[in-house]
């Protein structure tokens, strides 16, 4: 079953992961993904770890893009909220997520 979220951005790094009943790394919640699909309603910024920053970050997100971010479709080796952070000044990003 398709899955989406809403997770209010804040100018300090949070994992995607903040979205979920259980937010804690590998908590019941924390499920893996064939693939997520994310826009924004404000730019915002994707990475890896805690040390993302607005100037150090993996991909933008940018409020104008008509396409949402794509990550996967993964046939192995899939990805958990809790694997991504995001970082922005406000607004919100909407999680569409696809579980295996």
């Amino acid at each position: 079953m398709v899955k989406d979220f809403t997770l209010t951005i804040t100018a300090a790094a949070q994992r995607l992961s903040s979205v979920l009943a259980t937010p804690a790394v590998g908590g019941a919640d924390d499920i893996p993904y064939r693939q997520l699909l994310l826009t924004t309603e404000t730019d915002c910024f994707l990475g890896g770890s805690s040390a993302l920053t607005t100037s150090n970050y993996g991909v933008k997100l940018a409020s104008a893009q008509t396409l949402p971010v794509v990550i996967g479709p993964f046939e192995t080796g899939p990805v958990k909220l809790s694997d991504l952070w995001v970082i922005g000044t406000s607004g919100k990003l909407h999680i569409l997520g696809v579980p295996f």
